[in-house]
């Protein structure tokens, strides 16, 4: 709720099938205290509604059209095309949501940015700091004094342990892991199921058991 005592206005970007799931997230928090009335979602290649009967309410520009003050949260799992989208977004003066599941579990000394989404059984220890518009997906866990920069995606299960530095744009495949100490460079992929034992660089693409660069990315 706002100042007022207020649910607040909530759009989402991106109407696919994360998005769908985190207007479910969105429904999960409401049921525990009420705080967003859920628009609906904005969509550049997607018209009509979803399967669950969610309004996809036009193109980001239509965020013009709506009511304000409006929250947004940008719910897609690409960080290069999120931050892309954010910085459109950004130009329209909105005020960006985090979304917390009621389920995570997290202690009083876990800093997350605005914008970021941390989904259902994610576990996040002590002295974590999280960047501005992440996403940790179902059942993460991030042990102590870690740092995610802006932009960090973690699809379901990736575990990265303790005093581990993650640069910018960050993407972990379904279950990665980042064991103790480890960096990991800005804009780089970590690819499923791989395990991270040494320092990766920036824009790379890092496979395997242990994780290994087997290609360089542009700054896209």
């Amino acid at each position: 709720m706002d100042d007022s005592g207020q649910v607040k206005p909530l759009v989402v970007v991106g109407a696919g099938g994360f998005g769908r799931e985190v207007a479910s997230l969105i429904h999960d928090i409401n049921v525990i205290c009420p705080e967003w009335q859920f628009m609906g979602f904005l969509d550049d290649g997607v018209d009509g509604s979803t399967v669950e009967g969610y309004p996809i309410l036009g193109p980001v520009s239509s965020i013009n059209t709506l009511p304000t003050p409006i929250y947004v949260v940008c719910a897609v799992g690409d960080p290069r095309l999120r931050r892309k989208l954010v910085a459109r977004i950004e130009t329209y003066g909105c005020e960006f949501a985090t979304l917390i599941h009621p389920t995570v579990s997290k202690s009083q000394h876990v800093s997350i940015g605005e914008g970021s989404i941390i989904c259902a059984g994610t576990i996040l220890t002590t002295n974590i700091k999280i960047g501005k518009h992440s996403i940790l997906n179902l059942n993460c866990k991030v042990g102590h004094d870690s740092i995610l920069g802006d932009y960090t995606s973690c699809m379901p299960g990736v575990n990265i342990a303790g005093e581990v530095v993650v640069g910018d744009g960050s993407y972990f495949g379904l279950n990665a892991c980042v064991i103790n100490r480890v960096n990991i460079g800005k804009w780089s992929i970590i690819g499923a199921g791989a395990a991270a034992v040494k320092d990766i660089p920036s824009r790379c693409v890092a496979v395997g058991v242990p994780a290994k660069p087997i290609k360089t990315l542009g700054d896209g």
